[in-house]
C-alpha cells in the first residue's frame, strides 16, 4: 500500500486535477515532496507575510512585543486573522514560549489546533512533526500547511508575544477547498510520513524525489569534461523540448579558491540573455571560497555539486561552464565529471522557466538597500543565497538590516533581521547563529565575528513567493538607514515565462574574494582554555572609570605562569600586527603574551589603583602559519605560594603586513 500511495504522490506525471491550487490539506501536504511542481504557477493567488517589524523604521523588531500582535481580546494577543480561503504555508520565531498558541477556523467558537506556542516545533505533537518543524540557526520553523476556508484567527494565549513571522497564500474566492481537518486520513498521514522521509534524507539524491516506475523515462547524459582557461566547455545540449530536472558536477581539482573564476551558463529555447551566469561556487553555495551549503535542492555533498531545481524548456537548452582568463595569471585546467538528468516533457503553458540571478556590490549606495532580486513577469521565486562580508571590523552589526519583498508593486513582506529572513536567529550566541550548519530548506552558510563573515540561504517549496507582474526583494546593510559598509554577494532562483532582460557576466574585478585584513575578536566568543598553575577564565563586567563605560570582559586569575590560550581564526597565513584591549585594576598583575613558547610582547604591567580600560595597545608581531593560530596570555608576577592575580582581557586585534 505504501508503495502505491508513493507512486500516486510523487510521480512528475501525475494529472494536473491531483494539484490544483485547492486549500485542500492533501493537495498542501504534496507540495512539501513534489519538487516537480516548483516551475509551475499558482494561478490566481496572493502570498503575504505578518511580522512583528517595527513600522517606523527602527529596530525594534519584537524585542518589545509591541509589534506582534494585531489586537487584544481580553488577555490574549490576537497575531494573525485571516479571511478565506487560504493557507498559512510558514510560521517562524526565534523566541518560542510554554504560552498557548490556538487557531481558530471558519468563525468557529472552539479552536481546532491548541498547543504549546514552542510545540509548534518541537515535533512533540502531531501533525507538526520533524524535520518539516524543527530548530537550528538559533530559529524554529514550521512548514505543516495550515489551510481554511471561510478565516482563521491566530490567538496568543501569553502576556507578550516577540520575534515572529507567519506566511501565507491567499487564494480565489472560488477555491472550494476545505480548512485544517480535524482528523486526518490515511493518505494525510502517508503524506506526512512521506514528507518527512524527504526532508530527513535531504541532499542525498535525485531519485528521492521521482517514482520508482518513472525512472525508464529519465534519461542521463554522462561525460566527462575539461575546462580550459579562456575557453568554454560544454555540459549538455538538445534542441528538442523537455526538461532537465537534475544535474551533478564532480570536479575533480579543487575548486576551493579565492578568485572564482568558473562561470555556470544555460539558456533557454535561444533566448539572447542567459537564464544562468554565475559563478559555479556560488550557485551551488560556496561561502568565501569553501563549500558551505547542502539543501534539499542545490548543494555539495562529497564533493558532487548538485541541483534538483527543474528546468523545463520548449525547443532547446544549452548548459556551459565558461573558464574566465585572468590577465598575467596562468590558470590549471579543470577536470569535471558531469550528470544530468532529463525527460523528454516539454514546458507546459502553466510552468515558467527557470532564471538565475547573481550580483554582487561592495559597498553599496549609504542609505539604499542592496537588491536580491528584481523581475518582470509572471512567476515565483523559489530560492535565495547571501553571502555577507562587513567592510569594518568586528561584531556583524550589518546583519540586523530587514528584508522586504515588493509584489507587484505592493509590499508584501517585512522582516525582522538578515538572520531571520533565512529561519535563523540571534547571530553571535552559542548554539545559535555562530557557525555554518545546513537544513532542508535553509540554512547559515558560515559566521565569523573576527572576519566579520556570514551568510545563509533559503528555498521556496510550499512557500513560494509568486507575482503577477513584478517582484522587487532588497536587504538592508545595518538596522537602520543602511549605513554599514559591506559587501554582499547573492543568488537568486526563480521561475518566470518572461526572461530577464539583462543577466550580466561577472567581471574580473567582482569575482575576487578580498579576505579582511583588519581583525577584531571579542574574547567572549573565542574558543579558550586556563592551563595549568591554579588558575581560572571567568566571564564578568566591569566599569571604567575614566568613561564610566562598563564593558564584558574575561578574567584570567592565576599563580604566577598561569595562563590562557585563545585561539585566533584568520582568512590566511603571514605576519599580523597584534593588539591588546585590557583593564589595569588593583588586583592586576604583570602578564605577558606568548606565540606558542615564544614571546610576542614585553612584560605588561596592569597594576592600577582604579579600573582603566587601555585600548588596542601593540603587542608585537605574530607569524601564523597552519597549526600556530594561536596566542598565550601568561601570568609573570613572583608570587607567594597561594597568592594569585588577574588580568582582563577586553579585546584582540590583528592587522595583517603588506
Amino acid at each position: 500500500m505504501k508503495e502505491i500511495v508513493r507512486i500516486s504522490i510523487v510521480c512528475f506525471l501525475l494529472c494536473s486535477s491531483a494539484v490544483n491550487c485547492s486549500a485542500d490539506f492533501l493537495k498542501e501536504l504534496q507540495r512539501l515532496y513534489r519538487i516537480d511542481l516548483l516551475p509551475r504557477f499558482r494561478g490566481e493567488t496572493d502570498v503575504r507575510q505578518l511580522s512583528s517589524y517595527d513600522p517606523s523604521g527602527g529596530n525594534d523588531d519584537g524585542f518589545s512585543g509591541k509589534h506582534s500582535y494585531l489586537r487584544k481580546e481580553g488577555n490574549n494577543l490576537v497575531i494573525a486573522d485571516l479571511k478565506g480561503p487560504g493557507v498559512i504555508q510558514r510560521i517562524w520565531t526565534p523566541t518560542p514560549t510554554e504560552d498557548t498558541i490556538q487557531f481558530y477556523f471558519d468563525g468557529e467558537s472552539k479552536p481546532r489546533i491548541s498547543v504549546k506556542f514552542i510545540d509548534l516545533f518541537t515535533g512533540k505533537v502531531y501533525p507538526f512533526v520533524r524535520p518539516i518543524v524543527g530548530n537550528e540557526v538559533g530559529g524554529y520553523y514550521c512548514y505543516i500547511p495550515i489551510p481554511y476556508q471561510k478565516s482563521c484567527k491566530v490567538v496568543f494565549k501569553g502576556e507578550r508575544m516577540q520575534f515572529f513571522q507567519l506566511q501565507y497564500r491567499e487564494l480565489d474566492a472560488s477555491d472550494n477547498g476545505a480548512s485544517f481537518p480535524k482528523a486526518l486520513s490515511d493518505q494525510e498521514k502517508e503524506a506526512i510520513a512521506h514528507a518527512a522521509e524527504v526532508w530527513s534524507s535531504y541532499g542525498n539524491n535525485l531519485n528521492q524525489f521521482y517514482a520508482a516506475n518513472t525512472s525508464d523515462k529519465i534519461a542521463v547524459d554522462e561525460k566527462t569534461v575539461t575546462v580550459q582557461p579562456g575557453q568554454t566547455a560544454n555540459l549538455f545540449k538538445t534542441s528538442k523540448g523537455g526538461r532537465i530536472i537534475g544535474f551533478e558536477l564532480t570536479p575533480l581539482t579543487s575548486l576551493e579558491s579565492n578568485f572564482k573564476d568558473i562561470i555556470l551558463k544555460a539558456k533557454w529555447d535561444g533566448e539572447k540573455v542567459n537564464a544562468i551566469n554565475s559563478p559555479v561556487t556560488d550557485f551551488f553555495g560556496y561561502a568565501f571560497g569553501k563549500p558551505a551549503m547542502r539543501s534539499l535542492l542545490v548543494g555539495v555533498r562529497d564533493n558532487i555539486h548538485y541541483s534538483y531545481l527543474p528546468m523545463p524548456f520548449e525547443k532547446s537548452a544549452s548548459i556551459d561552464l565558461a573558464y574566465l582568463q585572468r590577465p598575467q595569471q596562468t590558470g590549471e585546467p579543470v577536470l569535471f565529471k558531469v550528470k544530468v538528468f532529463y525527460v523528454q516533457e516539454k514546458r507546459k503553458p502553466d510552468e515558467g522557466k527557470l532564471y538565475v540571478k547573481w550580483r554582487r556590490e561592495i559597498n553599496p549606495e549609504k542609505g539604499k538597500p542592496y537588491q536580491l532580486l528584481k523581475a518582470s513577469g509572471r512567476g515565483h521565486e523559489v530560492g535565495i543565497i547571501l553571502q555577507a562580508q562587513g567592510l569594518n571590523p568586528g561584531m556583524t552589526i550589518f546583519f540586523e538590516g530587514d528584508d522586504s519583498t515588493v509584489v507587484d508593486g505592493e509590499l508584501r513582506f517585512h522582516g525582522t533581521g538578515s538572520e531571520d529572513l533565512f529561519n535563523g536567529g540571534w547571530y553571535a550566541l552559542a548554539d545559535r547563529w555562530d557557525q555554518g550548519y545546513s537544513l532542508p530548506v535553509h540554512g547559515a552558510l558560515t559566521y565569523s565575528v573576527p572576519l566579520a563573515q556570514t551568510g545563509g540561504y533559503r528555498f521556496y517549496i510550499t512557500d513560494k513567493v509568486s507575482f503577477n507582474k513584478s517582484i522587487l526583494q532588497t536587504i538592508e546593510h545595518g538596522p537602520e538607514g543602511n549605513k554599514i559598509p559591506v559587501d554582499y554577494t547573492s543568488v537568486a532562483f526563480y521561475y518566470s515565462d518572461a526572461p530577464p532582460k539583462e543577466n550580466v557576466a561577472p567581471t574580473a574585478a567582482l569575482l575576487e574574494i578580498n579576505p579582511p585584513q583588519k581583525l577584531e575578536y571579542w574574547t567572549q566568543l573565542l574558543p579558550i582554555s586556563a592551563l595549568g598553575f591554579g588558575s581560572s577564565i571567568t566571564y564578568e563586567n566591569l566599569t571604567d572609570k575614566t568613561s564610566n563605560n562598563t564593558y564584558d570582559i574575561y578574567k584570567l586569575s592565576g599563580r604566577q605562569n598561569g595562563s590562557a590560550k585563545f585561539r585566533l581564526d584568520v582568512p590566511s597565513d603571514g605576519k599580523y600586527k597584534l593588539y591588546l584591549s585590557y583593564f589595569k585594576c588593583p588586583t592586576c598583575g604583570t602578564f605577558q603574551v606568548n606565540q606558542r613558547q615564544n614571546p610576542v610582547s614585553g612584560l605588561i604591567n596592569s597594576e592600577a589603583k582604579e579600573n582603566i580600560l587601555v585600548e588596542k595597545e601593540l603587542m608585537g608581531t605574530l607569524n601564523i602559519e597552519k597549526g600556530t593560530n594561536t596566542i598565550t596570555v601568561v601570568i609573570k608576577d613572583k608570587l607567594p605560594a597561594d597568592a594569585k592575580k588577574d588580568i582582563y582581557i577586553h579585546k584582540i586585534f590583528l592587522e595583517k603586513q603588506q
